[in-house]
């Protein structure tokens, strides 16, 4: 059952969420040739509307077998909070090389967790310690290969009686690409407890989003990705609307 506190916070979430735009990428990354939003324009951009929303985020850096990142958690001033931890690898463990990752993590985790696109500085900045563009992940690579790939219905599972929190776009094709295609991202909340899926499919997530915004809690279909089962692609979603 949704708690009170839990559903003030969805509900401030989703309406700072839907005031929030898109910062302007003025920082430039010379080694890849890409702009970026810095870290500080989208502090500044995003801390009067969640505080206009009760919301507040914390960034707590995390540093542990050889991987350096932060935890970055929502907090609502009813008390309903939601954290997620990213972590990443690194080319070296100097001061240098872990602060720059842990800057890199704060500003692309802050931007995934209100839904703000970044998608063009995805590769990162050289001097963050991160690894480099040619070793991106398996799952990155196989969406460039063959983007409209769907995860399999017969190895699906169930996510029952989840709230889907965040809906945003994780990925798109490069402007001039002869494939057009959109990778979204949807946040379920299951309990207090985060868990996220990926989908090509706009229809499901422009249902997620509306249910989102209504509170209203969903069964979602989930599969593992074939290239990287760690990945969750979501294939259905139910509303519970009684």
């Amino acid at each position: 059952m949704e708690t009170t506190a839990h559903m003030q916070y969805a509900s401030a979430l989703v309406a700072a969420i839907g005031e929030l735009s898109n910062v302007p990428k003025t920082a430039k990354n010379p080694y890849f040739k890409s702009s970026y939003a810095p870290l500080d324009a989208i502090v500044e951009a995003s801390r009067p509307i969640l505080l206009k929303h009760g919301l507040a985020i914390s960034q707590t850096p995390v540093f542990e077998d050889g991987l350096a990142g932060v935890t970055t958690t929502i907090i609502h001033v009813g008390g309903y909070s939601t954290s997620s931890t990213l972590l990443l690898p690194l080319k070296d463990q100097s001061s240098q090389g872990v602060g720059g990752c842990i800057t890199y993590a704060r500003r692309y985790s802050l931007a995934a967790v209100l839904g703000l696109a970044t998608e063009e500085d995805l590769d990162g900045n050289d001097s963050s310690g991160l690894l480099k563009k040619e070793d991106r992940p398996a799952i990155a690579k196989s969406i460039d290969r063959n983007p409209t790939t769907s995860a399999s219905t017969s190895a699906s599972t169930v996510w029952k009686g989840v709230l889907p929190s965040i809906t945003k776009i994780a990925a798109q094709s490069k402007e001039g690409s002869a494939k057009k295609w959109t990778l979204y991202g949807v946040e379920f909340n299951d309990g207090g407890k985060t868990i996220e899926a990926l989908t090509f499919d706009k229809n499901l997530y422009d249902l997620a989003t509306k249910c989102g915004k209504e509170g209203i809690v969903v069964d979602a279909g989930v599969a593992p990705n074939r290239k990287d089962p760690s990945k969750w692609e979501l294939v259905s979603i139910t509303p519970n609307e009684a």
